[in-house]
């Protein structure tokens, strides 16, 4: 399940229990899917290193 989905599924969850505290339970569960969801894609993410960045302006300055 993708991020946005699970954003989806949170936010409807999120409105169903103000209205219905039984929910409540279930829109936590998927509100640390998504948190889960979130820190995995962040700790895949390359870091940023500078040294890349400066060598492309000098690829680019060459043309």
């Amino acid at each position: 399940m993708s991020i946005r989905q699970l954003q989806d599924i949170t936010q409807e969850l999120k409105e169903e229990a103000k209205q219905n505290p039984a929910r409540d339970a279930e829109y936590h569960v998927a509100y640390k899917a998504l948190q889960d969801k979130i820190r995995e894609r962040d700790r895949k993410r390359p870091k940023c290193i500078p040294w890349r960045f400066e060598h492309e302006l000098d690829i680019a300055e060459e043309f």
